[in-house]
């Protein structure tokens, strides 16, 4: 959670369930849980959601995993469906990720899945680098 704003306290994470069910709800697609198929046990979670950017409504595609799960291709796999989706599924033109700049694993992530640095910019607090990928 180092990279994704920390621990959440009890009441945290029952606004983050209830924001994403609202997500869900409103636009039919969110957060999605992970599973090891070989273990059915949660690994990571995967999205496509609604995120201001500065005043603009984007789509961000999000990943993380556990970290015994890093390393083994995952968040690219996951990644480049979340942008197929979005573009196939979705008929967006365009979503956006977002990374910390300590964050080289998640940036090379990006880049494969074919998304591009665009800028720099302040979210929640802290100093983002945003990707973006256009699908025309």
């Amino acid at each position: 959670m180092a990279n994704l704003g920390g621990v959440r306290d009890e009441a945290g994470t029952a606004e983050y369930m209830e924001r994403n069910l609202v997500h869900w709800a409103e636009h039919g697609f969110g957060l999605w849980m992970l599973r090891d198929p070989a273990a059915a046990v949660p690994i990571g979670r995967a999205a496509l959601r609604h995120l201001d950017v500065e005043g603009v409504d984007e789509v961000e595609v999000g990943y993380g995993f556990l970290p015994e799960y890093w390393g083994r291709g995952l968040a690219t796999e996951v990644a480049r469906a979340c942008v197929g989706i979005g573009r196939d599924r979705l008929g967006l033109r365009s979503v956006v990720a977002l990374t910390l700049p300590t964050n080289v694993a998640s940036q090379q992530v990006m880049l494969k899945v074919g998304l591009v640095y665009a800028r720099e910019i302040a979210l929640a607090g802290s100093s983002q680098l945003l990707f973006r990928t256009r699908n025309e």
